[in-house]
């Protein structure tokens, strides 16, 4: 599932994803998630307390959450914060989506 964010991500708006987020993983079988943060012009504390949460909803049933599109100082941010080692980045959703479709790396202990 895909989510296109537009305008500001901040206090506001954070809400609002958080229960949008809340509704997409009470789905049965849904583990994967992109935020497509190409229409963002914002993005607070708020709204990366909101892309935790995500992730957080991810980890908790095995899924996956990745990140596209963003502008060059969120993309900033992300990495400031760390978010990046756990939100991944791509340039395009079809390299977001193809991310999910390949086979995960092997363990070292294979």
């Amino acid at each position: 599932m895909t989510i296109a964010l537009q305008g500001e991500l901040d206090m506001l708006t954070a809400s609002w994803l958080s229960q949008e987020l809340d509704q997409i993983f009470a789905e049965p079988g849904q583990k994967r998630l992109i935020l497509d943060l190409s229409g963002l012009t914002f993005c607070d504390s708020s709204g990366l307390g909101a892309m935790i949460k995500a992730y957080n909803h991810a980890q908790q049933t095995g899924g996956k959450v990745a990140l596209v599109g963003a502008r060059e100082r969120l993309r900033h941010l992300l990495f400031r914060t760390g978010l990046d080692r756990y939100l991944p980045h791509y340039p395009t959703l079809a390299e977001a989506e193809s991310a999910f479709t390949l086979p995960p790396f092997p363990s070292p202990d294979s």
